[in-house]
């Protein structure tokens, strides 16, 4: 007997552990390929538990070998030291917020070296038998704790991985039985009672039709599914039985088998009786009697549940890739004028700047700020100062062109970058905007701005470009607001050191 590894060390533990590797042996899932069923749950734990790295672990003998693996490069490790080796003992979750501070794994080759493990939480995954095959774990670099609602998230996908684990298993179980049946049905097929005995006691539906389609036999089951007799069926063709586009497809599969002369493995559907569909794993099989007669023989199992928890992680998939679109666009977007954000500038900033200095196409900047905000503020309320920034989040679109890019810069300011536009068009529409703010209804009538004006030059970087906008907004200020000005540093530019000594330090007054 090889040497297992177990912590416990009791002769019950090690006769448990020889029982568990021998159904993980019979499995067939070790040293198969990577299947998108399983790697789409493990990438679902490395998202909704913002880990780096997530595993489906089965524990062998002396390894522990990865059905699916994100954040890792290896498909197997050491058994010893391995945390998953302490989950398959337990019956619920273990968690470990910091590895080094837990004496069963601060000295593990995973923690001490290479991957540096440091977080870990663990999901035992067992098989219809209840024998622990391995772990569904989450896993961190750095000490961290897990949410409640994160390990309730990695229960439920563990499910999920069950629920592959006992197709699988019940696939075996189905192919073991197809391998049976083909062997005994000659000599079950002259002895028609204990044909009949033998599927009527079976946990599968069966059937055999001839080949014009009639049905021959009908097992028990099948019988039972649909509150029909053991006769009823009899000599019907699918079209008696099924609705006209299932019947055809029946019909074309069965002809396929029949013609191909090999078995044929596939998934069917057929109404329930409740008018609900029921999915079928199939596997259809000619064969010929005693008298030279062919038949089609048929069984199949229900895995209609299989395929509701396949939809439901598909659901689950969609909703995620709803929220992560979703919270990218609130990650740029100011919320209370639903302008793109400082953020989002600085972004739209590096890459003009970058293009005008590819291409030397003119790049003007506009920097816009609401005069004696503090004041309205004060006088009039922080709600009528909130209405005031939404509609002028609102005006400034339907001023500018469509390329132009318009963002709140922060508080009252706000920033227009305006590719292929020269200062002076820049200046001139700055211009037309200060008188026309004013005269405007609802919560901007009466209100003034400033506005900075600034060109892109060869070698200003975008950090110039910002500073010397920004000089001129201090500047229209400075002159009684109200108004738009052309910085006077630009025209002086030499080097941003030189402008940074002619900017004033603090930012604009109100």
């Amino acid at each position: 007997m090889p040497k297992i590894l177990d912590p416990d060390g009791t002769l019950a533990a090690q006769l448990l552990e020889s029982a568990r590797l021998a159904a993980l042996h019979t499995s067939g899932l070790l040293d198969t390929d990577p299947e998108e069923s399983f790697d789409d749950i493990t990438a679902l734990v490395t998202r909704l538990c913002e880990v780096p790295i997530a595993l489906v672990s089965l524990v062998d003998t002396d390894r522990q070998w990865f059905k699916s693996v994100q954040g890792l490069a290896c498909r197997e490790t050491a058994r010893e030291g391995s945390m998953c080796t302490y989950t398959i003992r337990q019956t619920i979750p273990l968690v470990v917020p910091d590895l080094m501070a837990d004496e069963r794994f601060n000295r593990s080759q995973f923690v001490v070296g290479k991957p540096h493990l440091r977080a870990y939480a663990g999901v035992p995954l067992r098989d219809l038998n209840g024998f622990c095959f391995g772990a569904l774990c989450a896993v961190d670099l750095v000490p961290r704790p897990f949410s409640a609602e994160q390990i309730e998230t990695l229960r439920m996908l563990a499910k999920q991985v069950e629920a592959q684990i006992a197709l699988r298993q019940r696939m075996q179980q189905v192919q073991q039985l197809v391998e049976n049946t083909e062997a005994l049905t000659k000599d079950l097929l002259s002895s028609n009672d204990r044909f009949c005995a033998f599927m009527d006691h079976s946990p599968i539906v069966a059937f055999i039709k001839d080949a014009d389609g009639r049905m021959r036999f009908y097992n028990r089951r099948l019988a039972a599914l649909y509150g029909v007799t053991s006769k009823e069926w009899l000599n019907k063709t699918d079209h008696e039985i099924w609705p006209a586009h299932l019947a055809d497809e029946y019909r074309a599969t069965d002809l396929a088998v029949l013609n191909g002369n090999h078995a044929v493995e596939q998934e069917e559907r057929s109404p329930g009786p409740r008018g609900e569909y029921i999915y079928w794993k199939s596997y259809k099989f000619p064969f010929t009697d005693a008298h030279g007669e062919r038949f089609l023989a048929g069984i199949a199992i229900d895995v209609t549940r299989e395929r509701l928890y396949e939809g439901e992680l598909e659901r689950k998939k969609e909703e995620l890739t709803a929220a992560t679109i979703e919270l990218g666009k609130l990650s740029i977007t100011d919320t209370l004028t639903g302008l793109p954000n400082r953020r989002c500038f600085d972004q739209w900033l590096e890459q003009c700047v970058s293009y005008a200095a590819r291409s030397r196409r003119p790049l003007s900047l506009i920097m816009l700020d609401i005069d004696h905000f503090k004041t309205i503020n004060d006088t009039k309320g922080h709600i009528f100062g909130d209405e005031v920034l939404r509609e002028f989040g609102m005006v400034l679109p339907r001023l500018f062109s469509a390329s132009d890019h318009i963002s709140r810069y922060g508080g009252e300011e706000f920033a227009i970058l305006l590719p292929d536009t020269s200062p002076e068009n820049a200046l001139m529409l700055a211009t037309r905007i200060c008188k026309a703010i004013p005269m405007l209804e609802g919560a901007l009538h009466g209100v003034t701005i400033s506005v900075g004006v600034a060109r892109w030059q060869v070698g200003m970087t975008s950090s110039t470009l910002l500073a010397v906008a920004d000089a001129g907004l201090y500047e229209a200020k400075r002159n009684g607001r109200n108004q738009a000005a052309f910085s006077s540093v630009q025209r002086s530019y030499a080097s941003e050191e030189a402008l940074r000594s002619a900017v004033p330090p603090t930012r604009c007054i109100q």
